[in-house]
C-alpha cells in the first residue's frame, strides 16, 4: 500500500528541514569527526604547478657580498670607514659613486651636461660629441633632437644594442642608444636643465658635480630634490646671460675640485670669437653651428674631408671631445683617473670641512672668553646694586613700621583689629620689602648677559623663576620640632614662645648652597621667592598667635569675673570691693600678658623681616659674584665632537694612504 502524495510531501519537507538545521554543538562535533576520519585511497586531483626551489631567489643571493677587485679592495675599505666615521663631513652621494666605481676594474664614468632652461643647447652639444661622421645620421640622433624637457625630467644616455627610451621612472628618462663612444669608454651622460642657477647661487663649481633631480613628493604638487653625483660636468652657456652667470669671479673651481672635472663652454655662434680669446677665460669657446655643418658636409661626401677637418677644428670641439674621454681608459689593476680625481676631491672636501669645524670651535671658544676689565665693571655694578638694596631695606621698613597701618596692630586694638593682621603684614612685605631691589635684579641680569657672562639658558631660568605663578613654599607643613630661622633675636623665648609662633619646616631659598644652577630654579637666590616664603611661613603663625592671645585674655577675664561674682553671691562676708578687686586683678594680668607677648611677637617679626632681607641680599650678591667669577672663561669643547673629528681625520688618512699605495 503506497502512502498518499500529501503524506509523502509532508515527510519530505520535514526531512529537509531536519537536515538543514544543525545546532552549533553538533556541527562542531561533526566537523571534528570529519577531520579525524582517515582518507580513502583514490585518484589525486591535479594540483597547481609548484615553483622549484632552485628558481627562488634566496636571502643570501639578494644580500650577496660584492666581489671587489683585489687591487681596489684597500681603497674600498678605506672609503667605507670614511663613510662610517665622517658622514657629517663628506658628500654621501659622491662617496657612494666612488664606492660603486671601485666594484669593477672598468667602472662606469658618469658625465653631466647641464644646459639652459629648455635643454636644447645641451642636446645639440651631446649629439655633436657622440655622432659618427663616417656613418649617416642615426635614428637616435633624430630622436634626441626631438626630445624636449617639457616634463622637467632629466635624460640619461646609456649604451644599448638597439634604440630604446625608458620612461618608467619619475626621476629621469633613460635613452639606450648604439653609440661607439659610450661603449668603448663605458660612459653615461646625464642631460639636466635646472642645476646651473643653483650653482650660481652657491658660487662654486663643486655644486655642478652633484646635480639635483626633482621628483613630486605628494599629490599637492610639491617637489623634492634628489642628488645624482657625476664624475665630470660639462656646462654649456649661450649668450650674454650665460657669460654673466659664469664670470671668472664666480666660476673658480678652487683647490677642492679635481683638474678637468668641470668644463664650461660657451657657444660663440652669435659673435666673432675664437679659441685664443683671453677675455672668455676660463670658458672654452665653441661654435655649434660650425660643428654641425662640418659633420653634415662630411656625411654628404668623403671628398669634403679637408673642409670637415678645417671646420671641425675651427669649431673648438676637438678640445671638448678630448675632455669627454680623458681619464676614462680602463686598464687591469689600475684605477681610472676619473675615479681617482673623484676620491681626491672627496678627501679634500672632507679635510676642508673638518678644518672649518675646528676653526669654528676655536673662534667660539675665543669669543666666549670675557676680559678682566668687563668682570671688574660687572662687580662694580653688583656693589652698587647691593648698596642701594640695603639702603632700601632699611629705609622702607622704617617707614612701613612707623606707618599708621602698623600702629593699628597695637595690643589694645586687637579686639577689633584681629582680622587685619594678615592684610597689614602682607601689605608691608609686598610693598616695602626689597621691591626696587627685585626689579634691579632684572637690569643687573641684562648687563651681565650683555657682557657675555650669563648663558642664555640661565637668563631664561631667571625669567621663569620671576614670572612663575607657583609658590614652592605655599604647601609648607608645620613641624613642631623645627628650629626658627632667627630664635636668637627673641629677648625671652619662654615668654614670647617664638618656637611655637614660627615652627617653619619649609627651607628658606637662601639656605641652598651657592653654586651655579643646574636644572632647577630653586638653587638661584630669588627675592621674589623669599618674599613668598615669608608670606606663607610667618604671617599665618602671627595671625594664629594674635587670635590665641586675644582669646586667652578674654577667657581669663571672663572666668575671673565669674569667680568674683560667685564669691560675692555665695560668701556673705565678701564685700563688693573684694570681689571687684579679684576681677580687676585678673583683667590686668590677662591684658598685661596680651601686651607683653603680642608686642614681643611684633618686635620679633620686625627684626626677622629685616634679618631675612639682609640674608637674601647677601646670598644674591654672593651668587652673582660667583657667576661673574666662574663663567666667561671660554666654553669647554665638546668631547664627543672632538673625538668625532679625530676619528674622521684617521679615516681620511687611511684613504690618502690607500691612494698613495695605488700610484
Amino acid at each position: 500500500m503506497h502512502p498518499s502524495p500529501a503524506l509523502s510531501s509532508t515527510r519530505s519537507i520535514a526531512f529537509k528541514l531536519a537536515e538543514a538545521y544543525v545546532c552549533p554543538s553538533c556541527h562542531f562535533k561533526n566537523a571534528t569527526n570529519r577531520l579525524r576520519r582517515p582518507r580513502k585511497p583514490g585518484p589525486r586531483l591535479s594540483a597547481p604547478a609548484r615553483r622549484p626551489a632552485s628558481t627562488i631567489t634566496t636571502v643570501t643571493a639578494v644580500n650577496a657580498k660584492i666581489a671587489i677587485p683585489p687591487a681596489f679592495r684597500e681603497l674600498h675599505d678605506a672609503l667605507s670607514v670614511l663613510q662610517r666615521e665622517a658622514a657629517v663631513y663628506t658628500n654621501l652621494s659622491q662617496l657612494q659613486l666612488a664606492l660603486r666605481g671601485l666594484e669593477s676594474e672598468n667602472g662606469v664614468t658618469r658625465i653631466a651636461v647641464l644646459g639652459g632652461p629648455d635643454g636644447r643647447t645641451a642636446r645639440r652639444l651631446v649629439k655633436v660629441l657622440l655622432a659618427d661622421p663616417l656613418a649617416p645620421e642615426s635614428e637616435w640622433e633624430q630622436q634626441l633632437s626631438g626630445l624636449d624637457g617639457g616634463d622637467g625630467r632629466a635624460l640619461l644616455l646609456r649604451h644599448g644594442e638597439k634604440l630604446e627610451l625608458d620612461q618608467r621612472y619619475p626621476l629621469m628618462r633613460t635613452l639606450y642608444l648604439p653609440s661607439t663612444i659610450l661603449y668603448n669608454h663605458n660612459l653615461e651622460i646625464l642631460l639636466q636643465t635646472s642645476t646651473a642657477p643653483a650653482a650660481e647661487q652657491e658660487g662654486r663649481v663643486q655644486s655642478f658635480l652633484v646635480p639635483g633631480l626633482e621628483t613630486p613628493s605628494s599629490f599637492t604638487g610639491r617637489y623634492s630634490t634628489i642628488t645624482y653625483p657625476v664624475h665630470k660636468a660639462l656646462v654649456p652657456v649661450q649668450g650674454l646671460d650665460g657669460v654673466r652667470a659664469l664670470l671668472p669671479s664666480k666660476f673658480s673651481a678652487g683647490p677642492n675640485v679635481g683638474e678637468n672635472m668641470v668644463l664650461a663652454v660657451i657657444d660663440t655662434s652669435w659673435g666673432n670669437f675664437n679659441s685664443s680669446d683671453e677675455a672668455l677665460h676660463p670658458l672654452t669657446p665653441i661654435n655649434l653651428n660650425r660643428a654641425e655643418e662640418a659633420i653634415a658636409t662630411f656625411r654628404k661626401s668623403l671628398d669634403n674631408s679637408f673642409n670637415y677637418e678645417h671646420s671641425w677644428f675651427e669649431s673648438g670641439f676637438p678640445r671638448v671631445s678630448a675632455w669627454l674621454i680623458e681619464g676614462t681608459e680602463g686598464l687591469p689593476a689600475i684605477l681610472k683617473p676619473t675615479i681617482r680625481r673623484l676620491v681626491e676631491t672627496l678627501a679634500a672636501n672632507a679635510e676642508t670641512a673638518i678644518d672649518k669645524d675646528d676653526a669654528q670651535q676655536a673662534v667660539k671658544q675665543a669669543n666666549s672668553v670675557v676680559p678682566t676689565s668687563t668682570r671688574e665693571l660687572m662687580n662694580r655694578f653688583i656693589s652698587n646694586w647691593a648698596e642701594a638694596a640695603h639702603t632700601e631695606l632699611r629705609n622702607q621698613l622704617d617707614i612701613a613700621f612707623a606707618s599708621r597701618n602698623w600702629r593699628k596692630l597695637a595690643w589694645w586694638k586687637l579686639a577689633w583689629r584681629v582680622d587685619d593682621v594678615t592684610y597689614i603684614t602682607s601689605d608691608i612685605l609686598r610693598q616695602s620689602w626689597l621691591v626696587d631691589a627685585d626689579r634691579g635684579i632684572i637690569y643687573l641680569a641684562g648687563r651681565v648677559e650683555q657682557a657675555g657672562l650669563l648663558p642664555s639658558s640661565l637668563a631664561r631660568t631667571l625669567g621663569d623663576s620671576r614670572t612663575s605663578d607657583t609658590n614652592p613654599y605655599e604647601n609648607a607643613s608645620i613641624n613642631k620640632s623645627s628650629e626658627p630661622p632667627s630664635t636668637t633675636l627673641a629677648p625671652n623665648p619662654e615668654e614670647i614662645m617664638f618656637s611655637d609662633m614660627f615652627p617653619l619646616s619649609a627651607p628658606s631659598p637662601i639656605t641652598h648652597p651657592l653654586s651655579l644652577p643646574q636644572s632647577t630654579t630653586h638653587l638661584i637666590p630669588s627675592i621674589a621667592l623669599h618674599r613668598q616664603f615669608l608670606l606663607s611661613a610667618t604671617i599665618p603663625p602671627l595671625q594664629s598667635l594674635c587670635q590665641r592671645l586675644l582669646l586667652h585674655a578674654l577667657s581669663t577675664t571672663v572666668l575671673a569675673s565669674s569667680l568674683s561674682v560667685l564669691m560675692y553671691v555665695s560668701i556673705s562676708t565678701t564685700s563688693i570691693y573684694e570681689a571687684g578687686g579679684i576681677a580687676a586683678l585678673s583683667a590686668v594680668y590677662s591684658l598685661r600678658r596680651l601686651q607683653k607677648r603680642w608686642e614681643g611677637a611684633r618686635e620679633l617679626w620686625m627684626e626677622m623681616v629685616r634679618e631675612e632681607g639682609r640674608k637674601v641680599l647677601r646670598a644674591v650678591e654672593e651668587w652673582w659674584r660667583a657667576v661673574i667669577r666662574d663663567t666667561g672663561m671660554g666654553e669647554r669643547e665638546d668631547e664627543n665632537g672632538r673625538q668625532e673629528r679625530e676619528r674622521a681625520r684617521q679615516a681620511l688618512r687611511g684613504v690618502k694612504e690607500a691612494l698613495e699605495r695605488m700610484e
